[in-house]
């Protein structure tokens, strides 16, 4: 018997947790300290939950048109008009997303193990790697996916597990000390921490059994949440607010910490870097998959292979741009603001659907 073409439900859980995970596991505990000080761990755990229901709603959004991605069906919803007009908009995002993640992994790269190698072999060597990749389709993209989560999850789970018992729960003792205002304050900058679940409104289409990317789609995004609230507690628990709002890579300092493991791992801070190039890989991979398929859904195409190669070039200018970490930072913080605009506007998109549907119905 032939097996069932598609994505399977494990590797829809993948893709949306190496999505999510990237640059962003290096930063998210000093981003939730910045925000919100202490109280970063309940941001965290709350900026989760706001992207795990913007993952259910675009999810419950994209069962209403299963044989479409959200270029498409947005043209549906919105008229061709204003639908072309968001398609354009969710391309740009997709392919400046690509060249933001692209050079905050070769920033980071560059300071923590490569320091005399040029910024531009390392996007340029990543990027080929990416682009080769992607012209596989996105099966080959799920299936890399779903080999490269365990690793990846292992390696965050055991550096939380082998630094738990350093933490220091007094630091906590001042937790909600200054009511709820700084976490709601901070919400939608730790929400910026977990775009990626967008996926979820490119997969539906591609699924084996499509009625199950609600269940398996929404358990990549809590799993996400868990890891890095985890995270957050652990670093915070053991320097505390003000150092951890001060480092620029806090989870690699929370390797370093771990010399020996029983003389089976030394290093562990080189281990671990080595796992989240993996993550990274992946993240860029979604990102440029998502860029070259929203483009050619756009002009109306099926095969997107070659605009993959034509979108090669563009993103490598837009990841050179930024001259310093300061213009790094303000297009980092365009392109969250960007991604998150797009997260909540699946929300009046869903309420249009089901009263046109229900229009549809009754008349």
């Amino acid at each position: 018997m032939k097996s069932r073409q598609g994505i399977t439900s494990l590797q829809a859980t993948a893709t949306v947790v190496v999505s999510i995970l990237g640059i962003a596991v290096l930063i998210m505990p000093s981003s939730a300290s910045e925000a919100a000080g202490i109280d970063g761990v309940l941001a965290t755990l709350f900026g989760g939950l706001v992207a795990l229901v913007l993952a259910l709603t675009a999810i419950l959004l994209g069962r209403h048109y299963p044989d479409y991605t959200i270029i498409e069906y947005s043209q549906i919803i919105l008229g061709r008009l204003l639908g072309k007009l968001f398609g354009f908009y969710f391309a740009i995002y997709a392919i400046a997303t690509t060249a933001t993640v692209l050079r905050g992994f070769a920033d980071a790269m560059k300071v923590l193990l490569l320091p005399k190698t040029p910024l531009e072999v390392i996007m340029i060597t990543m990027l080929f790697t990416v682009v080769y990749q992607v012209q596989g389709g996105i099966g080959t993209i799920a299936r890399i996916n779903e080999l490269f989560l365990p690793p990846i999850i292992t390696i965050i789970l055991g550096l939380i597990a082998l630094n738990i018992r350093d933490v220091e729960l007094f630091r906590f003792r001042a937790l909600l000390s200054e009511g709820v205002g700084p976490i709601f304050m901070s919400l939608v900058n730790i929400s910026t921490g977990y775009l990626g679940f967008e996926i979820v409104t490119f997969l539906t289409p591609f699924m084996a059994d499509k009625s199950k990317l609600l269940k398996y789609g929404l358990a990549g995004v809590v799993l996400t949440v868990i890891v890095y609230t985890a995270l957050v507690f652990v670093v915070l628990g053991i320097y505390g607010n003000k150092t951890t709002s001060d480092m620029v890579y806090p989870t690699v300092h929370l390797a370093r910490r771990i010399l020996w493991v029983e003389s089976f791992i030394e290093r562990f801070d080189i281990f671990f870097l080595t796992f989240w190039i993996l993550a990274a890989y992946t993240t860029i991979t979604a990102y440029m998959y998502m860029a070259s398929l929203s483009v050619v859904r756009l002009m109306g195409l099926r095969n997107y292979k070659p605009f993959t190669l034509i979108l090669t070039p563009i993103v490598y200018i837009i990841s050179i741009i930024p001259q310093n970490s300061v213009q790094f930072t303000l297009l980092l913080n365009i392109i969250s603001y960007a991604g998150l605009i797009l997260g909540f506007s699946t929300i009046p998109m869903l309420v249009i659907s089901k009263i046109r549907k229900a229009g549809t119905k009754n008349g």
